[in-house]
């Protein structure tokens, strides 16, 4: 069981008491997450929860003229479909990969049967369903009140961390969407961001070429989140 529990990096599975990890551990499977995968549709019900090891999933909301924009993203730190274990059965977001990476599928009934048995399960599945809601009410007020590059600056750094690798795959149209601006105002300031040799950018490939200026230029956003993410694995 320790050799198991000791190849995980996903945050969630690693918080999830022992004794029952290990009765999920066979039904556990390694997965491969690539750069546009959808793993939840809007109004379908996940049979499928997802654990990132590392990559990035954006969480996406569709508009009824077509226009997106990106209202959450997961990473290590958390899960793709927690809203089905409260009983939310029909999605109203899509979960896409963003950044490549891997993860551990698990089948949504078999997490679901531990949640009803074991209350430390079901408090880790709230305290992580209550930092999914402070991070969207942290995004909407960043949206409102931030600058596009702060946010811009805030996006790469999570990616960065999630990829956990200097090098990532991202569009200027992808960045332009999940942003709700359009391509032009977003390449304006991925530009000054290379100018000012924070990144590099070629052919969709971002190299985070300057971390420290990248924080320097970041709201307060995107440390608020990082703590809340290390805090809910502390209680």
């Amino acid at each position: 069981m320790r050799s198991h529990r000791d190849s995980l990096r996903n945050r969630f599975l690693m918080a999830i008491p022992p004794e029952i990890l290990a009765r999920l551990s066979a039904q556990l499977e390694r997965v491969a997450l690539q750069r546009r995968a959808i793993l939840i549709e809007p109004g379908v019900s996940p049979s499928q929860l997802y654990f990132l090891d590392y990559g990035l999933v954006s969480l996406v909301k569709t508009m009824s003229d077509g226009r997106t924009a990106e209202v959450g993203t997961v990473g290590p730190e958390g899960m793709v479909g927690v809203a089905i274990l409260v009983g939310m059965t029909q999605p109203m977001i899509e979960a896409q990969v963003q950044v490549d990476g891997s993860a551990h599928r698990l089948r949504t009934a078999a997490l679901v049967a531990e949640v009803e048995q074991s209350p430390p399960l079901r408090e880790l599945v709230l305290r992580y369903l209550r930092y999914e809601i402070d991070l969207a009410a942290q995004r909407a007020a960043c949206n409102r009140l931030h600058t596009l590059r702060q946010r811009c600056c805030r996006w790469l750094l999570a990616a960065h961390d999630s990829a956990e690798t200097p090098t990532f795959t991202v569009t200027h149209e992808f960045l332009a969407l999940m942003m709700g601006v359009n391509r032009a105002r977003l390449s304006m300031i991925l530009r000054t961001l290379q100018h000012a040799g924070a990144i590099s950018y070629r052919y969709a490939s971002v190299t985070i070429a300057d971390r420290a200026a990248l924080e320097d230029g970041s709201c307060e956003c995107y440390e608020t989140l990082r703590r809340e993410a290390h805090r809910i694995y502390q209680s």
